[in-house]
């Protein structure tokens, strides 16, 4: 291979320089990667240095350009407020985000929900406290409503920003409720839950024994719906303090279980998209989603998808508020963003996160063509964020906000969340309207499979 001794010489020295190259690359590389973890803890006399560049990595899933507008508007005015700091908008899908955690390439700030913070915090120690800046700050959190700001709080600390709230409504097909000559509440006042069963009982019609319009359908395998129902009648079916959860130990719990499932069993009330079998499946035969009166709507995202599907049907609509319970609780979440730990302007990552709780930052995000429902109480009034410039401006938009004193959010262990899934609660409410399996038997094995995992992970 080599001619004489020089060229081996030669060839040791290049090969000697490659490697000390790639040495150095690769320290660089690393060094990039392991950035020290920040605790968030700020002393007393820490000032803080608010300026210089950030990422900020957000999930546009749909790959549209409106969803991307609220959070590059909310960018845009950030470095409006802070003109020395340059922020740059980073797209990228949520199932990438893992693989950039564990190498260091994920953004300064970046999108998570609840779940995934609480994993990414649990175990992958990827996320910075935010408590001390939010206080540093001046951040007034009693003007937050709080099933937001529950949503972002892990074990009694804020490490996720929310960005919004997403309080629980129903969407209704108002044609048919004019036709009954049936009148709801208007604004924000909620029906309560007798009413609304009598009200979906009349409006449920049958024809040769298969149903023709039904009083309603619930995603009922959805926590904020489920979750909803379980401490509507005064129980606690999680206590994240005792670490411990309850459905049949608890009465209240399953007093509020067993209304949902009458509701199922009477008919009047489907389970949204679960797999009925035999007789059941027959009555529902032909209907479509627009013969269900009243609908679950989770999210001010789905407006365009759902309002155009009455309006290319020609069927008038509106929103109503979450039924009222005996003990009035509507479940309510958020996504947001959350401050990476390995961060190297740990100052400005999270004076940018917890630029959601201001008036200016909610305003930039929520008065955007792909933004939501605003988190603060002092502008939930206000008309930027619903739709004041579009076909449904006239919607009853305050059911969005109608009741943040009965909303709350409950976090769990993401074990504990697995347990409870959308796909495992499908399978346990499908079994139960099929009959298959009674609401007692298996709500008590889900307690029993959800407390022995979660002492486990506490030994």
């Amino acid at each position: 291979m080599f001619r004489d001794k020089k060229h081996i010489l030669k060839y040791l020295k290049s090969a000697a320089v490659i490697v000390i190259i790639s040495a150095i690359l690769f320290s660089v590389s690393a060094y990039k990667k392991l950035a020290p973890i920040q605790s968030g803890i700020l002393e007393d006399d820490d000032e803080l240095d608010i300026g210089g560049e950030i990422t900020f990595t957000i999930s546009n899933e749909s790959g549209t350009r409106s969803e991307a507008a609220a959070p590059i508007a909310f960018a845009n005015a950030f470095m409006k407020k802070y003109p020395n700091v340059t922020v740059h908008v980073d797209e990228d899908n949520r199932g990438n985000y893992p693989t950039r955690i564990s190498s260091g390439e994920i953004g300064d700030v970046f999108w998570c929900d609840g779940n995934d913070a609480r994993n990414y915090k649990e175990n992958h120690n990827a996320l910075m406290m935010l408590d001390y800046y939010r206080d540093r700050l001046g951040i007034d959190i009693d003007n937050v409503f709080s099933g937001a700001l529950m949503s972002g709080m892990i074990d009694g600390r804020l490490y996720m920003v929310p960005r919004n709230i997403g309080q629980q409504i129903l969407i209704y097909n108002s044609d048919a409720l004019r036709q009954a000559n049936i009148s709801i509440p208007s604004g924000g006042e909620a029906i309560k839950w007798d009413d609304f069963k009598d009200i979906c009982r009349q409006l449920t019609l049958e024809e040769n024994g298969t149903y023709t319009q039904v009083g309603a359908s619930f995603k009922v395998w959805w926590s904020p719906v489920w979750a909803a129902f379980a401490e509507g009648w005064g129980g606690t079916w999680i206590d994240t303090e005792s670490k411990k959860i309850s459905f049949v130990s608890d009465d209240k719990v399953m007093n509020g279980i067993n209304e949902l499932v009458n509701a199922l069993t009477e008919g009047w009330m489907k389970a949204d998209v679960t797999p009925y079998s035999g007789a059941a499946a027959d009555k529902y035969k032909g209907l479509s989603d627009l013969d269900y009166v009243f609908r679950t709507f989770g999210d001010l995202q789905w407006i365009t998808a759902y309002g155009e599907a009455y309006d290319n049907a020609n069927i008038a609509w509106d929103f109503c508020s979450f039924p009222e319970f005996p003990t009035h609780k509507v479940v309510a979440g958020a996504t947001g963003y959350v401050v990476y730990a390995r961060t190297r302007n740990a100052d400005t990552a999270a004076t940018f996160a917890l630029y959601f709780l201001s008036e200016d930052g909610q305003r930039a995000y929520h008065g955007t063509s792909g933004g939501n429902v605003p988190l603060l109480k002092s502008i939930a009034g206000e008309s930027f964020w619903r739709m004041p410039d579009s076909k449904w401006s006239d919607k009853n938009f305050e059911a969005f906000v109608s009741y943040p004193d009965a909303t709350f959010s409950r976090s769990m262990p993401s074990e504990i969340s697995a347990i409870l899934s959308n796909e495992a609660m499908t399978t346990a409410f499908a079994s139960i309207i099929n009959g298959s399996r009674d609401v007692q038997t298996v709500f008590a094995e889900l307690e029993t499979k959800c407390n022995e995992t979660w002492a486990k992970l506490y030994k």
